[in-house]
């Protein structure tokens, strides 16, 4: 991997995760020094990020981790739901009771991680239902599209989760879901699925709502 690649990957996994929040401040002389490179791979891997969306410029302040937006939120999670519901209807088609007890398996594991209270990891194993849906659709181009769409919501999921309750409804859900495809309800599965994604794009909004008015007031 180049160096301008292993910049870029860091420095993405950083504001995914959100280790560096919206408006951080991002200076290819600082980055250079963290990295222990020279200023290039700071700049193209600044470059790559800005052209994703992740970096913005902003006047009198320079390049800093874009700012999310009720509309950001609105679009991605509207077009996550129309790709999960048609991700879950063509797995449907290929899943297997050994598929079913899979994903069953990821559902345990995110309990036993919820008793523990460490909702990272409920996160990641609430993440690989929904990768084992999108990979059961054998649709490559479809995972291509949903896969890069999930990257860009990352930074949203994980807020979700951390979200007072929602780790143990999140796991409800995916409960039902199971059933639902266990007992080759099709329509149910896809309304859950669906229901899964319209809570969180819900949570999101209410806290979007609450951190605008918090800057309101400070």
């Amino acid at each position: 991997m180049s160096l301008i690649q292993q910049v870029y990957e860091e420095l993405r996994r950083q504001i995914l995760e959100g280790e560096l929040p919206p408006g951080s401040r991002l200076t290819e002389t600082k980055l250079a020094e963290i990295f222990n490179t020279s200023r290039t791979p700071a700049r193209e891997a600044l470059a790559q990020l800005k052209n994703e969306g992740l970096v913005c410029h902003k006047p009198g302040t320079g390049l800093v981790v874009s700012e999310v937006s009720i509309e950001d939120i609105e679009e991605l999670m509207g077009i996550r739901r129309v790709l999960e519901e048609y991700a879950l209807d063509q797995a449907l088609d290929n899943m297997t009771e050994a598929d079913l007890l899979q994903l069953e398996l990821f559902i345990n594991q995110s309990k036993y991680y919820l008793e523990k209270n460490d909702i990272d990891a409920v996160f990641e194993h609430n993440t690989k239902f929904h990768d084992y849906i999108l990979e059961k659709s054998c649709n490559k181009r479809l995972q291509t599209i949903l896969g890069s769409l999930m990257d860009a919501i990352l930074r949203f999921r994980i807020m979700t989760l951390h979200y007072p309750g929602n780790s143990q409804a999140s796991i409800k859900r995916h409960e039902r879901l199971v059933q639902a495809m266990r007992d080759g309800d099709r329509d149910l599965a896809k309304q859950i699925i669906a229901e899964d994604v319209t809570v969180g794009k819900g949570i999101l909004l209410e806290l979007f709502d609450s951190q605008a008015k918090e800057k309101m007031e400070a």
